[in-house]
């Protein structure tokens, strides 16, 4: 059944974009819907975008312990516009969130319990930049018919003035290790890689 109000915002419009993604973890044995109560979307940009790659960020799951009501806030950076991106990124950090409620924080956030659970839900590609499978894809668009296109228009960020002479400190999220890089080669060969993920700004 369509949705026919004409006034839904984008907090809404993602969160009636979970609803509809729910049952993809449930019948795939993640049962999420144990703490959907706790999973709140929202448009925003990047926790930490002003010092870290997270400006680059396009999704981000902040953890529970960060909030009073330990919610699983999911970011969904306002450069996105196209609805199945949006809803593919919005999965990704809804497989976050199940992984964290499963798994507690000693696994790492795109291994293979993250894995397990994003091919499930179907997505594809790349752990840390995933993408949707077309079946995925032609139910985000039957969903996107149901609910109504996405209340946003992308926000362009291009213009932003980036810092090119300090050498910026990276450190492996994982063992600690340490080292350093100037953006210029950040931006040119991207993040360099420690214990299997990306290093980020300490």
């Amino acid at each position: 059944m369509k949705i026919e109000n004409k006034n839904i915002n984008r907090e809404t419009w993602l969160n009636l974009m979970i609803d509809k993604s729910v049952p993809l973890f449930d019948e795939a044995g993640f049962k999420i819907s144990d703490i959907r109560d706790k999973l709140k979307a929202s448009c925003s940009v990047m926790v930490g975008m002003r010092k870290s790659k997270k400006f680059n960020a396009i999704g981000q799951h902040l953890p529970t312990e960060w909030n009073k009501n330990a919610n699983h806030e999911l970011l969904i950076s306002p450069v996105l516009e196209d609805e199945i991106t949006v809803v593919g990124v919005l999965i990704h950090e809804m497989v976050h969130a199940i992984q964290r409620h499963l798994y507690g924080n000693d696994v790492k956030p795109h291994g293979k319990e993250f894995r397990a659970i994003a091919l499930a839900v179907g997505l594809e590609g790349k752990m840390t930049a995933t993408t949707e499978s077309p079946e995925l894809a032609e139910k985000i668009k039957k969903w996107v018919s149901e609910i109504g296109k996405y209340p946003h228009n992308k926000v362009n960020f291009d213009g932003r003035t980036k810092q090119t002479t300090r050498l910026l400190k990276l450190e492996c999220q994982h063992c600690g290790f340490i080292c350093r890089a100037s953006s210029g080669a950040i931006n040119n060969f991207g993040y360099p890689t420690h214990c299997g993920d990306e290093m980020e700004i300490a």
